[in-house]
């Protein structure tokens, strides 16, 4: 029977999927970045203030399931909130700043002040090795930079405040998900070309509704959105599953507060920051049945 062994090892033995992890110890955990086998967190702060100059923000380390690091780069931050790495360069939007830090050195290498032109700075996404698109929640835009040389542009289109960003290099599409006025749970989703200077950001048919904030891409065809649903007193947080070509979406119950969403590719999970909870759900895309 010694030959079988393996074989029935393989017909007995369940399939195991990776469990759910939470890290806690955060304090208003806002969004998230995968960078190699550890995550990048950014911190509001004590005080729950989108744009309070307080100094309280910081940028966490998570490694081997724990938090590392409460205070990764010794640098002053207010309400730091979206997160994305270009090279080792890891960029934080702070209310109307844009930083950049060397992950390596961990020094601040990049500091865009857009004082007095933007107001809440939220989410951030690569679009190539220079440059970064960026919502502006409170100016009802968003933004192209080149972190190189520190210029930048309003993209057209206007929407009730945007939050989470993102862009897909193979069709030149920036998507975004907004809140809705005065937050109201109308936000939805838009879509702009990015490199169509004619171009405006529309909204996209079949949207779901919400107060919207993470958004990624989960392949070309489809979005994931977080979804607050309500943002006094939430008892529980909305997940969508967007598709782009149906034009048609499906709803994944979550734990509230979800904000800034973000994938770990090489784990095939899901970083969610519960901001009210100072917590961060990585939860296996398997689990969420995608």
């Amino acid at each position: 029977m010694k030959k079988y062994i393996p074989i029935l090892s393989l017909l007995f033995t369940p399939f195991v999927t990776q469990a759910q992890q939470t890290i806690t110890g955060l304090a208003l955990p806002e969004s998230a970045v995968a960078y190699k086998g550890g995550y990048f967190v950014s911190d509001i702060g004590v005080q729950l203030d989108a744009v309070a100059k307080d100094g309280d923000g910081a940028i966490s380390y998570i490694n081997g399931g724990k938090l590392e690091a409460l205070r990764y780069f010794d640098d002053t931050l207010n309400a730091p909130k979206g997160l994305d790495i270009i090279g080792n360069i890891l960029y934080v939007a702070d209310i109307d700043h844009l930083k950049g830090y060397n992950i390596t050195t961990r020094k601040k290498v990049f500091d865009l002040n857009l004082e007095g032109k933007a107001v809440l700075l939220n989410d951030l996404s690569r679009v190539d090795d220079s440059s970064l698109v960026v919502t502006d929640s409170f100016k009802d835009h968003a933004l192209m930079v080149n972190v190189h040389t520190g210029k930048w542009s309003v993209l057209k289109g206007e929407m009730k405040v945007p939050n989470g960003i993102v862009y897909n290099a193979h069709n030149d599409e920036v998507y975004v998900c907004s809140m809705g006025p005065d937050l109201d749970g109308t936000g939805k989703l838009f879509a702009k070309k990015l490199h169509d200077d004619n171009a405006a950001f529309e909204p996209l048919e079949g949207s779901p509704a919400g107060v919207l904030d993470g958004i990624v891409l989960l392949d070309d065809h489809r979005l994931l959105v977080s979804d607050w649903i309500k943002i006094k007193d939430p008892a529980t947080g909305n997940l969508f599953v967007y598709d782009l070509d149906k034009k048609q979406y499906k709803t994944i119950t979550t734990e509230r507060a979800p904000a800034d969403i973000a994938l770990d590719t090489r784990k095939h999970s899901l970083l969610v920051p519960q901001l009210l909870d100072n917590r961060l759900a990585i939860i296996p895309l398997k689990k969420l049945g995608l």
